[in-house]
């Protein structure tokens, strides 16, 4: 007696079935199990589909020509459907899914739907990300097929890097799919989830106050609480402090703080070669276990825990969480003015405009630490060969660290980086900027871009800037007091050899 099939040949097995025998399904790499499904999982999903029939017919592309269908259309749901809202509390890009904004299928293409949401997601599946799906007040729910269809439209690396999966508000549809989807296909995957009840329970886990809440998950949550509870915010004497309340204005009270001082030095010595540094995450218990004893003013040795990753993401911390962000949203229209770089070494008009302008308009203690860390950053550029972060991967990580508004899309249009995905569903990717495309560009440069340029030209922006924990011997003074007096105006000392602060 021939052995049975397992339940996910048997789920492959109806998905061919239920496309058709065309070749032409482009998501379907499968091919036909010799027998049909058993007779309890053919008759739940033919219940569903006989359901969902007419949606059926338009959720797939292999039951005749895709009609024509307007972009505007598409672009407009996209923006509804899947936004971006900041980084979550680990730093890790947060994506917001939402089931309200599904549409119905006779109206738009869920598989060119797929297409735009897949593409969409490639801007964030090459380091590790969040996804928060909403699942209240859905109208239209996407047929089994498609979504059967849709999953193994993933590339492994979508599955591996998605590090967390909230599920808000789940209803009969969503527990299925995911349980299938952890049952079946990945048990690695079902780990990743977690389902919550409440937006209070949402704000323990996320920074609730990023992400747009639309008025159908409003709806949904009043069924569970009145009132939306935020976690208590905690003092500590580290992590959410008042930069000048730790450095003085000038860095006098001490330099940079102890915890970006400790990971700058064991990066340097350790972590410059680790592959997808500042993109890769460590584990969330340990993270939160160094954090409380930074903040309760334990000794620390990074040293010992030995993983380059844990250090750059307990940096990129720190950063995300001074009450002041480096960037302010008053400066955003300075950085906007900003002459957009070029790929002419020569054209020195940006590198001028934040030295000259944008710069002076940040607190001194910021600018020392900033230095500090695109000094860091310039350094990891450098060794991209083998670490594959280059300037401009290490811009897109960096950036929604440094700025904090009161409008989270404001702040993802600013950490945007021209010549990468666009960060608008349904967009074009922007090129990156000409000589002659400079002057068009007027007014559009975004922080993303003046990161970029200060971690590839980092000693033509920045000065060098002396450690007031670092003391200077009688000789040294000397030496540097001479230089200063012999320097011409707007010289840039370099200091290539001197060590790491620390």
């Amino acid at each position: 007696m021939p052995n049975p099939l397992t339940l996910k040949q048997r789920l492959a097995a109806l998905s061919s079935a239920a496309s058709g025998s065309s070749s032409s399904n482009p998501y379907s790499d499968t091919p036909p199990s010799p027998r049909s499904p058993g007779p309890r999982i053919r008759a739940f999903f033919n219940q569903n589909m006989r359901n969902k029939a007419s949606s059926s017919s338009l959720n797939s592309s292999d039951n005749g020509p895709e009609p024509s269908y307007s972009q505007d259309k598409l672009q407009e749901v996209m923006t509804r459907l899947i936004f971006q809202a900041g980084v979550d509390y680990e730093t890790r890009p947060m994506v917001v899914m939402n089931a309200s904004a599904l549409p119905d299928p006779r109206e738009v293409s869920y598989d060119q739907l797929l297409v735009r949401i897949l593409a969409y997601l490639n801007l964030y599946v090459e380091s590790d990300y969040t996804v928060v799906f909403l699942a209240a007040g859905g109208r239209n729910t996407p047929g089994w097929n498609w979504v059967w269809k849709a999953y193994r439209s993933l590339s492994r690396k979508y599955r591996k890097n998605l590090k967390r999966l909230f599920v808000v508000h789940s209803n009969f549809f969503t527990k299925m799919l995911f349980s299938l989807a952890g049952a079946i296909i990945s048990p690695k995957f079902f780990r990743k989830i977690t389902y919550i009840n409440t937006l209070s329970e949402l704000a323990y886990h996320v920074p609730l106050t990023q992400i747009d809440i639309p008025p159908a998950v409003y709806q949904e949550n009043l069924k569970y609480e009145r009132d939306i509870k935020m976690p208590a915010p905690t003092r500590a004497d580290l992590f959410g402090v008042p930069l000048e309340e730790l450095m003085g204005y000038d860095g006098e009270k001490g330099g940079i703080p102890r915890v970006v001082r400790d990971c700058i030095v064991f990066l340097r010595e350790s972590g410059m070669q680790e592959e997808g540094l500042f993109r890769r995450s460590p584990s969330s218990a340990l993270l939160r276990q160094v954090q409380q004893a930074y903040d309760r003013g334990h000794v620390v040795s990074l040293e010992t825990f030995a993983d380059p990753h844990l250090a750059a993401v307990l940096l990129k911390k720190y950063l995300r969480d001074l009450p002041e962000p480096l960037f302010p949203e008053s400066m955003y229209p300075t950085i906007r003015r900003c002459p957009a770089p070029t790929t002419d070494p020569n054209d020195m008009s940006s590198i001028m405009y934040i030295r000259d302008t944008l710069l002076p308009e940040i607190p001194h203690c910021a600018y020392i630490l900033l230095s500090h860390v695109l000094h860091l950053l310039h350094e990891v550029s450098l060794r991209s060969a083998s670490n594959r972060m280059d300037a401009h991967n290490l811009a897109v990580v960096i950036c929604p660290n440094l700025v904090k508004s009161s409008s989270p899309v404001r702040d993802v249009m600013m950490c945007s980086v021209p010549g990468s995905p666009s960060l608008i569903p349904g967009q074009p990717a922007q090129p990156a900027p000409t000589a002659n495309s400079a002057v068009l560009a007027e007014g559009k440069t975004t922080l993303g871009l003046v990161i970029k340029l200060c971690i590839q030209r980092y000693y033509e922006i920045f000065d060098d800037l002396p450690d007031r924990t670092e003391p200077l011997s009688a000789s040294s003074q000397a030496q540097a007091q001479r230089e200063f007096e012999l320097a011409p105006p707007r010289r840039i000392l370099h200091d290539d050899n001197a060590p790491p602060a620390g």
